[in-house]
Order: structure tokens, then C-alpha cells, then sequence
């Protein structure tokens, strides 16, 4: 099957894919990785959380655009949050957080006014199941991404649909190693259960992006990645270079 080649920047946003060539889009430091070392570090790709396909679409092209074998295999519900909520997804997290030293007053402050911000647009209190990108998950859909995916020929692509408590079980993937991760999940309970499937599989030196470590909606992700840094020496936190006034970029790496 023949891929499609996209050439112009207005393509990307019809299809409504990452322009993964950018050079200050807010995943241009996992696009580098893989660019830099898909030769050298073993295993596939996994994103944990994939709502419209946005980025996994644009991993896939990239991927044959650099030649790779690589694979991505893609998990999420594909119908919004699962029923998982945890008092560490609550938004009184955040002060706890920064009362600790966990976050910066500046940090807090923003979640503070980001709150705000939504439940005007809401016209009501901003809670966990309110809280995706677009305020909603209402075009979510399977279908939408494998249309996409069959316009664009892509045959490296790998959907894996349900909740991650049953998708991501020790017999998936079993003899796999995995490159690198990107984790775009939100919530406390499933960044916690994505940690488990992926680190065993991840190869020495393969990352983790972390999309919600520094989050202004979700509290849950930057504690249970602190509490599984906690839990694994191994695991070293870096932050990448952002520009000015840009969030915070961070991921985990395996040493």
C-alpha cells in the first residue's frame, strides 16, 4: 500500500495530525528521540492515551519517513475517562503540592487562574471528567483514526482499545521491548498502571514523555510519577529545554 505524502503544512491540520516537522511544537523532544536513535534503541513505540490520534498519526508517518520498521501501538478507551477517579486527580492536589514543594507558587497560581478560565467557559465547576483538551471527548472515535490511518496507508499502527486495567496485561506484548513511551493519560490510576506495563518492556536509555507532568488540570500524573521515582532508582526525571514562557517539557529516562 502506498503511503501518503503530506506536503503542505494546511494537510496537517485537515487531517488533524501533529506537524511533527515543526521545530518548537510541544512534542518536538520525543520526535527528536525517535529520530535520533530509532537505529539504536530497541523496541517499538506505546502511547498510553490517544484521544483523536493527533500525535500517533504524526508517529506514524515520521516513522516512515525515516525509514524505521518501528511499530506504535496506541491505548485508550476511545469513549472518554474510565470510572478511576482518585483524590489525587482532585484539584486541591495542586495546593497540597505546592505547599510541599512539589510545584512552584507560579505553577499553582496558573492552575489557580486555568480553573477559572474553564468553568466560565463551562458555566460550572471544573471536575475531572470535564477536563480533556477540548472540554469534551464527544468526537473520540476508533473509527475516525482508522479512516485516517487507512487514507494514509499507514500499515505501522496498532490500536488497542478498552481500559488500560484490562488492555495492558503482562501477556500483551509479552516479547516485546518498547523504545519509548509518550503518556498522555491524565489521570492518577492510569499513569500508574501505564507505568507498570511500560517500564519492564522499556529498553536502557528508552524514555518516557511525560504530557502531564507539568499540568495545570491534572495533579494526579505528577504525583504518581513522583511516587514511581520513589519506587525505581532507575528512573531518572529530566527536563527539557523549553522556550520562554512555554510549560515545562519533562520525561523519564531508564538508566
Amino acid at each position: 500500500m502506498e503511503i501518503y505524502n503530506i506536503e503542505n503544512d494546511w494537510e496537517f491540520g485537515v487531517l488533524d495530525i501533529y506537524d511533527f516537522r515543526t521545530n518548537n511544537g510541544p512534542l518536538r523532544f520525543f520526535f527528536e528521540f525517535i529520530k535520533k536513535y530509532h537505529d539504536e534503541i530497541d523496541g517499538d513505540i506505546v502511547e498510553a492515551g490517544v484521544f483523536r490520534g493527533k500525535s500517533l498519526l504524526a508517529i506514524a508517518l515520521m516513522l516512515k519517513e525515516i525509514g524505521s520498521e518501528k511499530k506504535i501501538y496506541g491505548f485508550d478507551s476511545f469513549s472518554g475517562f474510565p470510572p478511576i477517579y482518585h483524590e489525587n486527580d482532585e484539584f486541591k492536589k495542586f495546593k497540597v503540592l505546592m505547599n510541599k514543594n512539589r510545584i512552584s507558587r507560579s505553577h499553582y497560581k496558573d492552575a489557580v487562574r486555568s480553573k477559572e478560565i474553564r468553568e466560565m467557559i463551562l458555566d460550572d465547576s471544573a471536575n475531572a471528567e470535564s477536563l480533556s483538551s477540548s472540554l469534551d471527548f464527544s468526537s473520540t472515535s476508533k473509527n475516525i483514526i482508522e479512516n485516517k490511518l487507512k487514507y494514509l496507508g499507514l500499515d505501522n499502527v496498532f490500536l488497542v482499545d478498552g481500559e488500560f486495567s484490562k488492555t495492558m496485561n503482562k501477556s500483551f506484548l509479552r516479547d516485546k521491548k518498547i523504545m519509548c513511551a509518550l503518556m498522555d493519560c491524565d489521570l492518577y490510576e492510569s499513569y500508574k498502571t501505564a507505568f507498570s506495563f511500560i517500564w519492564p518492556k522499556l529498553s536502557r536509555n528508552g524514555i518516557i514523555y511525560l504530557d502531564e507532568y507539568y499540568s495545570l488540570k491534572f495533579p494526579g500524573a505528577r504525583i504518581a510519577t513522583d511516587e514511581f521515582c520513589q519506587d525505581n532508582k532507575n528512573a531518572e526525571m529530566f527536563q527539557h529545554p523549553s522556550l520562554e514562557k512555554e510549560f515545562e517539557r519533562w520525561s523519564l529516562v531508564k538508566k
